[in-house]
């Protein structure tokens, strides 16, 4: 009997121990993701299987809880931790890091780290590292070994580490190739950490805490997917009464709890269900809140009344913003709620607030500034890889005017060693633009210190910039790649946090229609006194997905927007607009006014065939002139005998169709001008002015497109999406960082599965947001003259003509005569 036993109880042993809350180990295999997508696609969230997913605790039977302390329900026994659905860790060596927010009760509990992930095949176990760290203590380090299936690790949080308030999180990534020793293999390297499986674990369900002021709407967090839902209880929801109330409140609670991706629901009853990353907002007055819920806080009994109060259906707290009449509301909110966070549209902010995805928060470049990369974030470090690459973000203000001149200066502090071949080098990446290039061409090694390194501002754009450094670094032992060669070495090269980066005086102008700007700082909504708000239709889908752009807006605007809810688009007025809704939903007329078919409402929700668009006319007169010479003729080899003609015949005989030799040499001369100044004939184009109204191709789903009305000179930018019960869903997945971060020109269209269709704008208009000034038109100047290369290069004839005549004029008069 006692043989029979021990194998059972061995067995028995060998089994994973799961205590109450903690999900079991996921055994799934999955295969091995390609690169990561394209940041601006629209597209949902990817969703684990069920198998994959954490089990979450059935609530308990419990007693009836009193009613000043309901209890709150089992889902909030853990707090979501990522600011996406996953967060890729790519290369030999990288690091993400950002901030996260507890509660004084949350700070004080029992916590575990509970981090689900996963990596490539070709990542070797024995020599690649994953390390967790928070507020800069080490958690956790193990080996990146989970090649076919999530793996999930759990550890205590030590008591004392975490503080009521920001904290910060740390992932950093070491991997190395099993077998590959090139640069390429490099790009094969990656580690996915998992939001649904990475998260901070109550031990004790009973210390979990509820919000108590307006300074703990940080702590609400996300949900798996990074996303916070702000859930607006409305009883008067769907009257025009409560629009403009619900807008600023959206605003308000966006701005103050500094989420990175804010989706607005809008409803006239209590929600079904509450988890965390979810924010329940009860709005009305009083007697409307009383019908709703009950009994009010004494607090709120007595007058206008913004706080926190429980509730068994609604999680840890529910946020009430009450008075005795909706006009005594808009009061309210504008005092207590959005009032702390407004901001004078003439004080310049000195950062962007990026913690809930990136640490530290964007240093805000307003003006001339040297940034050095201990300020960015950066800090000296040393790589013995054959890639490192580090990142950097800053911000640029909505009427940064730079796309065509001036140059940032990269003052390099660094070394690499004397066992790199000559082909090492250094790239500059600003916003996936290649911006310079350094080679490491001294076989010696070498120190950099302070070397300058000129950086193009073409690349850089109007709010968040990323500016990536990367240094390839092969050995001349790569070549051999014998047996141990992809494990770490030698330090091949170093970066010192000593290294800076320089930004010039640039031209500072708005320019419209520019939906980078509106992007990046909510410009030119972000220097106005009050918003037209145009929905489709006066109803709750209509209403939050208005608000949840008008929430993403705010957030990079840094202030919230006084906004009027219009009925029609005679009532905008003397200001600036907004247009959101579903195409079938706006009046006929309205979408011409922005650049886009009006026959879209009516064919883009059943359409199914790709449009062809026709580009913009171009090049010179000339070379419209000689196209017409020879449009519609194709040569084909009967033409020659059928014998195909060599490649110098055929050019031959098309140098000839241009007109004669007076038109080869026309040719000739473009073709040097290009070779040596890199400029053509086609640069002094005068680009065409009749309008064009765009007409979505297949897969579109949203477009964004912006125009200036030419009545009153104000900006209207309208958010205009396919289908009408995707409304909210659609807007959900634009205000993403990536998806927002793509809107650029003055129509961007996001297709699901494809990159972005963008057009840019073909005239614009400039906007004064400075006090005049010499020395800025000068470089408004500058950057004009170099986007209109032809009108620059008749300026410039002109005036050599001018100045030969007063010169000629000018010797005729002082000069002898014979």
């Amino acid at each position: 009997m006692r043989t029979r036993l021990l194998p059972i109880l061995a067995a028995a042993a060998a089994l994973p121990i799961l205590t109450p809350g903690s999900a079991p180990w996921a055994q799934e295999p999955q295969p091995t993701p390609p690169n990561e997508p394209a940041p601006f696609m629209i597209a949902p969230p990817a969703q684990q299987p069920a198998a994959a997913r954490p089990v979450e605790p059935k609530p308990q039977a419990e007693p009836a809880p009193a009613p000043a302390t309901p209890a709150i329900p089992a889902s909030f026994a853990f707090k979501p931790l990522l600011p996406a659905a996953r967060v890729m860790l790519e290369g030999e060596g990288d690091a993400r890091s950002w901030a996260f927010y507890l509660t004084q009760d949350e700070a004080g509990a029992d916590l575990n780290l509970d981090i689900a992930f996963q990596n490539a095949l070709v990542v070797m176990p024995e020599a690649s590292r994953l390390t967790v760290r928070i507020n800069g203590e080490r958690i956790m380090e193990a080996p990146i070994a989970s090649s076919d299936r999530l793996k999930r690790t759990s550890t205590a949080i030590r008591k004392g580490l975490l503080r009521p308030g920001q904290n910060t999180i740390r992932f950093e990534a070491v991997q190395r190739h099993r077998t590959d020793c090139t640069i390429a293999s490099t790009y094969e390297l990656w580690t996915r950490v998992d939001g649904a499986g990475t998260r901070l674990s109550f031990r004790n369900p009973a210390q979990q805490s509820r919000l108590r002021s307006i300074d703990d709407l940080p702590a609400v967090g996300a949900d798996e997917t990074g996303q916070t839902t702000i859930q607006i209880v409305a009883p008067s929801a769907a009257s025009a009464v409560a629009a403009n109330s619900i807008l600023a409140v959206a605003q308000g609670v966006a701005l103050r709890g500094r989420y990175s991706q804010a989706a607005i629901r809008i409803s006239e009853k209590l929600p079904d269900r509450v988890r965390p990353g979810m924010l329940t907002v009860l709005l009305g007055t009083g007697k409307e809140l009383r019908d709703l819920i009950g009994t009010l806080p004494a607090e709120a009994g007595v007058g206008s009344f913004v706080g926190f109060t429980t509730h068994p259906k609604l999680g840890p707290a529910a946020l009430l913003v009450t008075g005795e009449s909706w006009q005594d509301l808009e009061a309210t909110i504008a005092r207590l709620l959005t009032g702390p966070v407004s901001r004078p549209t003439n004080i310049n902010r000195k950062t962007m607030a990026t913690a809930s995805w990136h640490v530290p928060d964007a240093p805000f470049v307003s003006d001339s500034q040297v940034l050095r990369f201990s300020e960015l974030g950066v800090p000296t470090q040393e790589s013995s890889g054959r890639r490192m690459r580090v990142r950097a973000i800053l911000a640029m203000p909505g009427d940064f005017y730079a796309n065509a001149y001036g140059e940032a200066t990269l003052y390099l502090d660094g070394a690499y060693s004397e066992v790199l071949p000559g082909d090492s080098h250094i790239e500059i990446f600003v916003n996936g633009n290649v911006a310079a290039t350094v080679p490491l061409n001294t076989t010696s090694g070498g120190l950099f210190q302070q070397t300058p390194i000129t950086i193009p501002l073409r690349h850089f754009r109007p709010g968040i910039n990323e500016i990536w450094l990367e240094a390839v670094t092969p050995a001349r032992s790569d070549l051999a790649c014998g047996p141990g060669a992809t494990l770490p070495g030698k330090n091949r090269f170093a970066l010192f946090d000593t290294t800076a980066l320089a930004i010039p005086n640039f031209a500072k102008i708005g320019v419209n229609p520019n939906l980078a700007a509106v992007a990046g700082t909510g410009f030119p909504y972000s220097i106005t006194s009050q918003i037209a708000l145009l929905v489709g239709r006066l109803d709750v889908p209509n209403l939050g997905a208005a608000a949840t752009l008008l929430a993403r807006l705010a957030q990079r605007a840094d202030r919230p927007f006084p906004v009027d809810v219009i009925g029609s688009a005679a009532a905008i007025g003397n200001r600036p607009a907004l247009i959101v809704g579903a195409a079938g939903q706006l009046p006929a007329g309205l979408l011409p006014r922005v650049g886009i078919a009006d026959n879209v409402r009516n064919t883009w929700p059943q359409r199914a065939d790709a449009v062809v668009l026709v580009p913009e006319t171009e090049g010179t007169a000339v070379f419209d002139a000689v196209i017409n010479r020879f449009q519609g003729r194709q040569t084909t080899p009967e033409d020659s005998g059928g014998v195909a003609p060599s490649t110098e015949a055929t050019r031959d005989r098309w140098r000839g169709s241009f007109g004669g030799p007076l038109a080869r040499y026309f040719i000739s001369f473009d073709r040097w001008l290009q070779r040596t100044f890199d400029l053509s004939f086609a640069q002094l184009r005068s680009p065409t002015r009749a309008p064009t109204l765009y007409e979505p191709a297949e897969g579109a789903e949203l477009i964004a497109a912006q125009a200036t009305d030419p009545d009153t000179r104000q900006v209207w930018t309208a958010f205009v999406v396919r289908q009408e019960e995707a409304l909210e869903k659609t807007v959900d997945r634009l205000v993403t960082p990536g998806n927002w971060a793509g809107m650029a020109g003055k129509l961007t269209a996001f297709r699901s599965g494809q990159d972005n269709h963008i057009l840019s704008a073909d005239s614009t208009t400039f906007v004064m947001t400075r006090a005049f000034s010499l020395a800025n038109m000068r470089l408004v100047f500058a950057n004009w003259m170099s986007s209109n290369i032809g009108i620059y290069a008749l300026t410039l004839l002109g005036a050599c003509i001018g100045l030969g005549i007063g010169t000629f004029l000018m010797l005729g008069r002082l000069g002898r005569r014979s």
